[in-house]
């Protein structure tokens, strides 16, 4: 295939071998890639005619890992190349794998390196985080739609009352990944230690702001004790936060509910499902919170 051949040129050496992996939201290839010259790298790709959107977000992708510091917990970017409708992404590899259930091993890891990132000014290069946050207006317009089920006719009114103002709330000058998701950590079980992946979504924010996506995320995606510890850890981690970050996780479920709702992926049907899942994994800590509140 021609982009391979590009890709190699791009490296200096000759892919000897792949390994193609499985995961994550985006509808192209990805791989491990074994190179002549010794060396283990990973590469993801996105044709433009497959989808606009994460062409578009992998060349967003490739100049914010330049941008970031060197003390951030990111793989480092070694080529982009462009190859007719492709794009392909080349980075340093990651050791460590993760893409759930949570253990308050892999928790810990990933607060750390998330408490990191947040310890960085933002680099100049990214973009206030209210122009990387969509759809957080989604309770109030599950309101405007009409309640699903009781539970939304309990809740989804103080729900809005509590997301609103969030493009004051989030905003700051911190950087944030804004994409926390296990499968966008890789999780180093010798060391302890996490790496962030994916960095499109790269803002200056509020240094919270990864940490509260975590506190979500855990929910989301499920502890290996199942969803009362899922629920307990992420309502503690919440707690060890602003108060703000508790509004985040309550607005974060109104943006999967409101998007499960009116957006179909024709592309990836399965995000859909994915969305409202997570809606109602969330539920039991949404109402803990709204009554913190």
């Amino acid at each position: 295939m021609p982009l391979r051949a590009a890709v190699s040129e791009a490296l200096g050496s000759a892919i000897v071998g792949h390994r193609d992996l499985h995961g994550g939201m985006s509808p192209g290839p990805a791989a491990a890639l074994e190179l002549a010259d010794g060396r283990r790298v990973f590469a993801k790709a996105i044709s433009s005619e497959v989808r606009a959107h994460n062409h578009m977000l992998l060349h967003r992708e490739s100049a914010v890992l330049d941008a970031l510091p060197k003390t951030v917990p990111a793989a480092r970017r070694l080529a982009t190349v462009e190859w007719g409708s492709w794009v392909a992404l080349v980075t340093t590899w990651v050791d460590g794998t993760f893409n759930g259930p949570w253990t308050d091993e892999s928790i810990k890891a990933v607060v750390r390196a998330c408490r990191i990132v947040g310890e960085h000014r933002a680099p100049n290069v990214l973009r206030p985080v209210v122009e990387r946050i969509f759809d957080f207006d989604g309770w109030e317009r599950v309101l405007a739609l009409g309640p699903a089920d009781d539970w939304e006719a309990e809740y989804a009114g103080r729900a809005a009352e509590v997301v609103a103002g969030w493009e004051r709330w989030t905003s700051g000058d911190a950087l944030v990944h804004r994409d926390l998701r296990a499968d966008n950590t890789a999780v180093d079980a010798k060391t302890g230690s996490a790496t962030l992946l994916d960095w499109a979504y790269a803002a200056a924010g509020s240094p919270w702001l990864d940490l509260a996506q975590l506190a979500a995320d855990i929910v989301g995606t499920g502890h290996i004790h199942g969803p009362q510890v899922a629920t307990d850890r992420a309502y503690a981690l919440i707690q060890m936060l602003p108060v703000d970050a508790a509004r985040f996780v309550v607005a974060q479920s109104g943006v999967w509910r409101i998007r499960a709702a009116t957006i179909p992926d024709t592309v990836m049907p399965m995000i859909s499902t994915w969305r409202r899942e997570r809606v109602q994994a969330l539920r039991p800590l949404v109402t803990r919170l709204i009554r913190s509140l």
